[in-house]
């Protein structure tokens, strides 16, 4: 009879894996979603975090590039065939404070899908977050927040 009690035990053990806590950054074994530590629903598998980091290196990925491509195709709309006549090179310097602007809040895109990426690649690796990559990231959306804000003060 003992050893039908002991199956269900060995089986809970075997279930139990690492989770981390993705608000108090608590690590520690189980097979619940809350955490002990802040009761949080957020306790996450490195499996879980290792999904997520995948997720963050394709949006990584898709933001550098498409801010990167519509960076270049810009500046050689502009700068090519814009320049060739006196009256398109008067457009283009009138226009340089706002290309200023816009390119800045494409460079800030940029480096947000640069944090994307090597948060999601450390993920990857890891399976745990990087706090710091995750402040870096709040920053990086503060300033978008801000560089937004400039954009539309700019178009009125």
């Amino acid at each position: 009879m003992q050893n039908y009690q002991n199956v269900p035990n060995q089986a809970m053990e075997m279930q139990q894996e690492p989770r981390q806590c993705f608000k108090c950054n608590f690590e520690g074994l189980g097979a619940n979603i809350t955490c002990p530590r802040c009761g949080k629903n957020h306790f996450l598998t490195a499996k879980n975090v290792r999904t997520r980091g995948t997720i963050l290196v394709i949006v990584g990925l898709f933001l550098i590039a498409l801010m990167s491509g519509i960076s270049i195709f810009i500046a050689v709309l502009l700068f090519g065939p814009a320049n060739q006549t006196p009256e398109g090179t008067r457009r283009v310097q009138e226009a340089m404070p706002m290309l200023f602007v816009v390119y800045g809040l494409f460079a800030l895109l940029i480096a947000f899908g640069l944090n994307s990426l090597i948060s999601g690649v450390w993920m990857l690796i890891t399976g745990r977050r990087n706090r710091v990559m995750l402040w870096v990231m709040w920053g990086l959306l503060a300033l978008l927040g801000i560089a937004m804000i400039l954009v539309r003060l700019a178009i009125r």
